[in-house]
């Protein structure tokens, strides 16, 4: 299942679904995002991953990290942050730490209320 996305902007949120996929993919979205007449500057990112199966390489997810940094800017992003759902998602934990060495606010949970309360600040 291709990279997906749903603009919630009475909540500022914009919910990433789908399996995993390559730096490509996410220039794709991140282009469809910033020209999406319901996206604003300022909103949050939930990358929702409970539902995706074949996990992508270290290298992948350095090229993501990439394109999130290219992207970031540009969408006037606040914060975004990656659901895995239980047990470790190494993707997820390779692009938290990617994050932080950018000074990107990009977090992993592995539940989705605490996701959402880390979004709005509390």
């Amino acid at each position: 299942m291709p990279l997906t996305y749903r603009i919630d902007p009475a909540h500022g949120i914009v919910t990433i679904t789908g399996d995993y996929t390559e730096a490509g993919g996410w220039r794709e979205l991140l282009g469809a995002v910033a020209r999406d007449p319901e996206y604003r500057r300022g909103f949050n990112f939930i990358r929702d991953l409970r539902e995706s199966a074949h996990p992508v390489s270290a290298d992948a997810v350095i090229g993501i990290i990439a394109v999130v940094r290219e992207f970031w800017g540009t969408l006037g992003a606040r914060r975004a942050a990656i659901v895995t759902g239980p047990g470790m998602d190494i993707p997820a934990v390779i692009a938290h730490a990617l994050a932080t060495d950018e000074q990107i606010p990009l977090r992993a949970f592995t539940e989705y209320d605490d996701a959402v309360a880390w979004l709005r600040g509390n």
